[in-house]
């Protein structure tokens, strides 16, 4: 007795016998490609492949720093990178004196500190600067001019970017205060309890931060943004980004017209590029030997000695 073949295994073998027609090979291939787009359209409460592609196209993939979205983005683009430049002014004639400028008017460059700006602007020269800002006092805003003669950029003054407001102390030799006033003493051990008619430094920090945020967020000022202003407005505006606190902050470094530059990708952190950049850093400066013992019999021919450089942690700007 023969086994009866199933409907199913016929059909199959009938299939398989048209399959090797090449005739037959379209209608198979449409047949089912048929069936697969009511299988797929069914598991897909009713949707078209087309309808399941279009839709799977728009949703933002989970975790994605750049998805696509109804703006055209492309999530391949890499996010946008823009750089702050924090320059401090030249030497001014209050630095080679010794005097705290604070914020007093008419307190210019020196020809050194004019030399050091242009310094500056020759080493920026390869940046396309798109926005300066300056501190509206005389020292800042002069060296600010000159970096942006190469760019034909018109200076923007923001008075956010002016050096701490000492009060009374201002104009007063730093010497001589550190001597004969307690209260400058108590100030520089704590920069944040200054006297009255003084400025703190979290006020300072506040203000200048504020300025920094703003250029930042303004679509006109372009990605290579220029800060001029003063040493301590600089190590605040470092220091907030660098997550140190204002009792370190007097120990940072921040010479005439030296350059630190970050970087801000995104909305996280800022990339510190550079800090107290210049052309010619002290610290690479070779001390001065030692010298060696003279004999007695040479004691007229004895050269007078140097008297040693003073240094405080105060915060002497400007």
């Amino acid at each position: 007795m023969k086994k009866r073949r199933l409907p199913g295994k016929r059909s199959v073998a009938r299939i398989v016998r048209l399959a090797r027609r090449p005739s037959y090979l379209r209608p198979i291939i449409h047949w089912y490609g048929s069936m697969l787009g009511l299988w797929v359209a069914r598991r897909l409460r009713r949707q078209t492949p087309y309808q399941f592609a279009t839709r799977f196209m728009s949703t933002p993939t989970p975790n994605a720093p750049d998805t696509p979205g109804r703006d055209g983005h492309d999530a391949a683009t890499p996010a946008k990178t823009r750089f702050l430049l924090l320059v401090r002014h030249g030497q001014a004639t209050f630095n080679v004196e010794g005097r705290l400028p604070g914020q007093l008017p008419g307190i210019p460059l020196t020809d050194e500190g004019r030399r050091q700006a242009h310094r500056a602007a020759v080493a920026l020269s390869a940046l396309p600067l798109s926005t300066i800002i300056a501190s509206p006092l005389e020292r800042a805003a002069e060296t600010a001019a000159i970096i942006a003669r190469g760019w034909a950029l018109t200076v923007r003054s923001d008075p956010r970017l002016m050096d701490t407001n000492v009060g009374h102390w201002a104009g007063q030799k730093i010497d001589e205060i550190a001597k004969t006033d307690p209260a400058w003493k108590v100030f520089t051990a704590n920069p944040d309890e200054p006297p009255d008619g003084v400025e703190s430094f979290s006020m300072v920090q506040q203000r200048a931060v504020a300025a920094a945020k703003d250029a930042l967020a303004d679509p006109d000022a372009g990605d290579y943004i220029v800060l001029v202003s003063h040493g301590d407005v600089i190590k605040l505006i470092l220091a907030e980004y660098m997550k140190t606190p204002i009792p370190c902050v007097p120990y940072l470094t921040v010479a005439n017209a030296s350059i630190s530059g970050l970087a801000f990708t995104g909305d996280g952190p800022p990339q510190i590029l550079a800090t107290n950049w210049t052309t010619d850093p002290r610290w690479l400066n070779v001390a001065t030997t030692p010298t060696p013992p003279i004999p007695a019999s040479s004691e007229a021919m004895k050269l007078p000695e140097s008297e040693p450089e003073t240094s405080t942690n105060a915060p002497k700007d400007a």
